[in-house]
């Protein structure tokens, strides 16, 4: 059987201590020392465990979940006609994107939740995405683009919610004494592996961003007949936010992951883009023809076929065999 350990404060130059007093073993930890100890359990809420960035997780799988079971039209306008089928395509992508950005560092945050500095790295990229979030929220803006001020609190939740995301996950970063090193060899060792597709999701998600922005408009997912109405802009404004969240953690899975943590981004890679496919079942009579039906299960079932050929070529590879674990 185990002894427990007494515990008991001190006070020294105005600095608290905590004095393990273990029979035959005294040993004084410092607040800075006890922030490094290693995080058990999955959410433990102790002063290691992640919970900011488990915060910043579940609060926009919250959100997707939300947008997946309630029409935000009659909400947002409920003295209005307009509401159409756009609202839905828009707020089905909208709901997609934001589970994309929850599940991905949602499975780092868990991976990686007994490395403190990893963790610290991924914070760094959450608040980089919440504060793009927050100056979307900005430009978007406020009670009079949405017609009184019956509607301001689209945007004042909106704000709300951004700020308390940096709030929370900036408080970490503020806290923490630990940094995990950029990996030196994260361009090299590309091949038929996990590292090389996160490689090409980068560069696609890029290009895709700079396309959402500047050359394709929101009636391209929409099919003919259908307008954009003022809760589908709103909605369509965040979009690339959201995208551009899912490439910053690209950017730190392939620059501070290992090859194990490769490996679970792409495998939630393929489970999202089989749940995309579902999601867009009972709306893709409302969206073009070449973002749904034949042509969407096509690019899944291609990438899914990438996905499955990079983990299995990865871990086929005899110079990165050794760095992979059983997942």
């Amino acid at each position: 059987c185990h002894k427990k350990a007494k515990v008991k404060h001190t006070q020294h130059l105005s600095i608290k201590n905590i004095v393990y007093d273990i029979p035959g073993n005294k040993q004084v930890i410092s607040p800075k020392q006890g922030d490094n100890r290693t995080m058990g359990g999955i959410i433990d809420f102790s002063t290691s465990c992640p919970w900011q960035m488990y915060t910043f997780s579940f609060l926009h799988i919250l959100i997707s979940l939300v947008f997946y079971a309630v029409d935000l039209c009659p909400f947002a306008f409920p003295k209005s006609n307009s509401c159409s089928e756009s609202d839905l395509v828009m707020q089905r992508i909208t709901a997609l994107s934001t589970l994309y950005v929850g599940v991905l560092f949602l499975v780092l945050t868990y991976h990686n939740k007994n490395s403190s500095g990893k963790i610290n790295r991924l914070c760094t990229y959450a608040v980089c995405g919440a504060t793009a979030f927050l100056v979307s929220v900005i430009f978007a803006g406020n009670a009079s683009s949405f017609g009184g001020i019956e509607r301001s609190w689209m945007h004042i939740g909106d704000m709300i919610c951004s700020l308390l995301l940096i709030c929370i996950v900036g408080s970490r970063i503020d806290l923490a004494t630990e940094w995990a090193n950029a990996n030196e060899d994260a361009m090299q060792g590309l091949g038929i592996n996990c590292k090389s597709l996160i490689l090409l999701f980068l560069i696609i998600c890029a290009v895709k961003l700079f396309g959402l922005t500047d050359v394709v408009g929101p009636t391209y997912f929409l099919a003919d007949g259908l307008v954009m109405t003022d809760v589908s802009i709103w909605m369509w404004n965040f979009t690339s936010v959201l995208l551009f969240d899912i490439i910053l953690v690209l950017m730190y899975s392939l620059y501070f992951e290992d090859n194990q943590g490769h490996e679970f981004v792409v495998m939630t890679v393929t489970a999202m883009s089989l749940v995309a496919a579902v999601s867009f079942i009972s709306i893709k009579e409302f969206m073009s023809a070449i973002v749904s039906g034949k042509m969407l299960w096509i690019r899944v079932s291609i990438l899914v076929v990438l996905c499955v050929a990079a983990v299995i070529g990865g871990r086929r590879s005899g110079s990165n065999r050794s760095g992979y674990q059983s997942v």
